[in-house]
């Protein structure tokens, strides 16, 4: 968000700019978040030459820009940076890409020798082949003598970690003006993109996050901010040999490769035959920098114990760029700038760290030039791996020296997956929520064209078949498959989630099928379709709550004045006449749910629009907006104010002293109890909540910090649970004993807690799997003063991420508030 000074400053610049011709933003202080759904591949008669030239807008000085202390560039010397550079060279070609969460431009740009229009489709044909045909591409001799192998930078994702945004500078200003015929060649010979600075509203504000709250390089696999999806979009489309993701500040330098576990899906053993050498050259590289901070790196395969810096979860730009068949790096800059220092020192440490990302950008391009056959033979044998359904490589020891047992990681692909549409479809707009996500993650999705039977289950036209005979195939696995249990192969974690499936938390049946493809016609897509249906005739409405979409449309009916009532089993139901079957035809039309016929003679509680109180944070905040709640911010310190007679229900995700709540805090919350007000718990937090203000009796345990990953559970049906999914999320999971009177048990773990994930014991085994065997995971009750209450030991709300749960908590919602 733009501070005062610099409002005030936007009208000043457009003035100036007006008279001198100067291009300068004048847009919207917020961004929405860029269209994430996938787009079809750019036609060969619309590629054009390079340089690809644009005049981007300059922004408003800003004094306030957490950058300058540190003597790196203010964001608002970006744009005019770059702008000069293109004036003065025909190699830097520089694009707003996108909008930042807070609507600061994104920069991607490319450094290149130019080329013409002919010579651009030439790169861009050669470019596909490798993957389409990878074998044909690795003998294809003109391929291998003038294909622009591509390295990609991205910088600053963490936005007070600014040193890779100066380093791209300096290496784009370089290559764009040197005249040294090594840097001519190189240029003739690749293709640079800079992503220059991923996370600008970080940046300006000082933060690790965005403005919206959220640490992008955990993003990439859930791709819920605008930034992440144009990360994701560039590694997609450019298919870089090398990926650097520029960070800081770990002591010595930090260099991947990485500690195991390993993402079970990798070619591993294409990735660390090039990633370990060119690890070294850089660690060799920044000691002949000569600062006495930079004479040995930390490369964490070579240098710590398992888990401690490991590459499993998918949701880091490396761990996702090496599922695109590229050699990844996190490359974390060595002196931490920010803090009680002199202004002196600032400057030092922040010069030493961007001497260090230049290093890794041009040692990490010399070692792509060094091994160019190689390099491009082993990123198309991963391609041809995946069409050819080979099964993974196990990997000897010392492959590379200090490769071992402990290293060896990898799944079974099966044959194939179908999402089926109709009946034996859980949710269809989650289906084509995640058929969008594995295509513009750079997967492949078929659509059967006729009806089909495969493994004595029969499929509609319109399923979606992924052959995992593809190139990325180990991407799509990642995604759909279950994911494998940890716990007794590794003692600790970098961070969770130890396992995410998509395939089993995002709220969509998948199939696998392991022996055949499916015998049925198919057409490639590039997109995922849900078409809302409305029974004809006169009959009464339904609308069964198993999606954030299905929330949507019920808060929206609300909105326009309808009547909505709540059933039984959580289920919604609409009385049929001629206005409100229009108003409904709108919804479906609007976000694609279904509605069928209401039971006969059916009887249900009149809703009304909630408001949602949340005690929380951000990903609260989001799920409660894509769940179309009406949402106010709470804390324990500004209840008073906040917690009005029109909130319904209040959302307990963050820690709540309750006796030490000011007199009028705790007032306004005797208040909103004693009218009758719903809670909805989250997690240990939420259970104390509850016990404190004298709602359920529960005892809340919690699995250790780092257990997390997919759950097996048991729905035992109810307004929350009935037809959910039989699986769900967990992030330090929570289970629920000794419950009080009038506490209702809907979920349980299952026998068998964990289908996936990391989930050990303390040393009594009281934090384990085996004591969450069997245990609630969610209950409900209402109180002596008629409080409904829910209560949470699964997370709904993790990084936006477990969307087939967030139908489970929008209903709950609409217990708690109005039973």
């Amino acid at each position: 968000m733009l501070s005062r000074s610099q409002a005030r400053a936007v009208g000043a610049v457009a003035v100036a700019a007006s008279l001198l011709g100067t291009a300068v933003w004048t847009g919207p202080a917020y961004a929405t978040a860029l269209p994430t759904e996938p787009a079809r591949p750019v036609s060969l008669a619309q590629i054009t030459g390079y340089p690809r030239q644009n005049v981007l807008p300059v922004w408003p000085d800003n004094p306030d820009d957490a950058s300058i202390p540190i003597g790196v560039t203010p964001y608002d010397e970006i744009a005019p940076k770059l702008n000069a550079l293109q004036r003065a060279s025909d190699r830097v070609s520089a694009r707003v890409a996108g909008r930042s969460a807070g609507g600061y431009d994104l920069y991607a740009v490319t450094v290149t020798a130019p080329e013409s229009r002919a010579e651009a489709r030439q790169q861009e044909e050669w470019k596909r082949l490798i993957e389409e045909e990878p074998v044909r591409a690795r003998t294809d001799r003109r391929l291998l003598a003038g294909y622009k192998t591509p390295l990609f930078v991205n910088a600053n994702i963490h936005g007070n970690e600014w040193e890779g945004t100066d380093a791209a500078l300096r290496v784009i200003e370089e290559y764009a003006t040197s005249t040294d015929p090594e840097v001519l060649t190189l240029l003739k010979r690749n293709r640079l993109v800079f992503n220059v600075t991923s996370n600008p509203d970080g940046r300006v504000a000082g933060t690790r996050q965005n403005s919206a709250g959220y640490d992008l390089n955990r993003d990439l696999t859930i791709v819920a901010q605008p930034e992440t999806n144009l990360i994701r979009e560039l590694i997609v489309d450019t298919k870089p040999i090398i990926t650097l993701d520029l960070h800081g500040y770990v002591n010595p330098t930090l260099l991947h490769p990485s500690t195991p576990p390993h993402n079970v899906n990798n070619e591993y053993d294409l990735y660390i035959k090039h990633g370990l050498p060119n690890a070294l050259a850089i660690e060799e590289n920044l000691r002949a920098l000569g600062y006495p901070e930079t004479q040995r790196a930390r490369i964490p395969f070579r240098d710590d114990e398992p888990g401690v810096w490991d590459d499993f979860p998918p949701i880091y730009v490396p761990s996702f760029a090496m599922l695109q068949s590229s050699i990844p790096y996190t490359i974390e800059a060595p002196l931490n700038p920010r803090g009680n220092l002199t202004p002196e020192e600032k400057l030092r440490r922040s010069r030493i760290n961007t001497d260090v990302h230049e290093v890794a950008i041009k040692t990490s391009l010399r070692y792509i030039q060094d091994h160019r056959a190689e390099v491009l033979h082993d990123q198309a044998e991963v391609y041809r791996r995946g069409w050819a359904g080979e099964p993974l490589r196990d990997i000897p020891d010392e492959y590379v020296p200090g490769w071992g047992p402990e290293d060896n990681y990898h799944t079974t692909f099966p044959r194939a997956y179908v999402i089926p549409t109709g009946p034996g479809q859980h949710s269809e707009t989650a289906a084509a929520r995640l058929v969008d996500l594995l295509i513009g993650s750079g997967g492949r999705v078929w659509q059967a064209r006729k009806d089909f039977r495969a493994d004595g289950k029969s499929y509609r036209a319109g399923s979606y078949v992924i052959d995992l005979h593809q190139p990325k195939r180990g991407l799509v696995n990642s995604l759909l498959e279950p994911g494998i249990d940890l716990t007794d192969r590794v003692d600790d974690l970098y961070a969770g989630p130890a396992a995410w499936s998509q395939g089993l938390t995002w709220g969509a049946t998948v199939d696998t099928l392991w022996d055949r493809l499916p015998d049925t016609p198919v057409t490639r897509i590039y997109d995922g379709e849900a078409e809302g249906e409305l029974p004809g005739g006169n009959s009464d409405l339904r609308l069964d709550l198993q999606d954030a979409a299905d929330l949507l449309a019920v808060n929206t009916l609300l909105d326009r004045g309808v009547r909505v009532y709540r059933l039984a089993d959580g289920s919604v139901a609409v009385r049929s006449t001629p206005g409100t079957r229009r108003l409904v035809r709108d919804v479906v039309e609007e976000y694609d749910v279904s509605f069928g016929r209401a039971p006969a003679r059916w009887h249900g509680t009149p809703l009304d629009e909630v408001v949602v109180g949340y005690l929380g944070t951000v990903e609260e905040r989001d799920t409660l907006r894509d769940t179309g709640f009406e949402a106010r911010t709470l804390t324990a310190a500004t209840l008073a104010g906040t917690l009005t007679d029109d909130v319904d229900v209040v959302l307990v995700a963050s820690s709540v002293n309750l006796a030490s709540l000011t007199p009028e805090n705790r007032a306004a919350l005797d208040a909103f109890l004693a009218r009758g007000g719903g809670v909805v718990g989250l997690g240990t937090a939420g259970a104390n909540f509850s016990n404190g203000a004298g709602l359920l009796t529960v005892t809340a345990t919690a699995g250790a910090d780092l257990a997390s990953g997919v759950a097996n559970i048991v729905n035992r049906g109810g307004p929350v649970t009935s037809g959910a999914i039989p699986h769900a999320f967990i992030s330090q999971p929570v289970w629920f004993t000794d419950l009080g009177a009038g506490v209702t048990v809907e979920q349980s773990y299952a026998a068998d807690p964990l289908a996936a994930g990391w989930w050990a014991p303390n040393a009594a085994g009281a934090n384990g799997q085996a004591a969450a065997a069997n245990q609630a995971s969610i209950v409900r009750g209402v109180t002596p003063g008629g409080n409904g209450v829910v209560l949470f030991g699964t997370d709904p709300t993790f990084r936006l991420h477990p969307k087939g749960l967030q139908s489970q908590l929008g209903r709950a919602l609409l217990w708690a508030a109005q039973r």
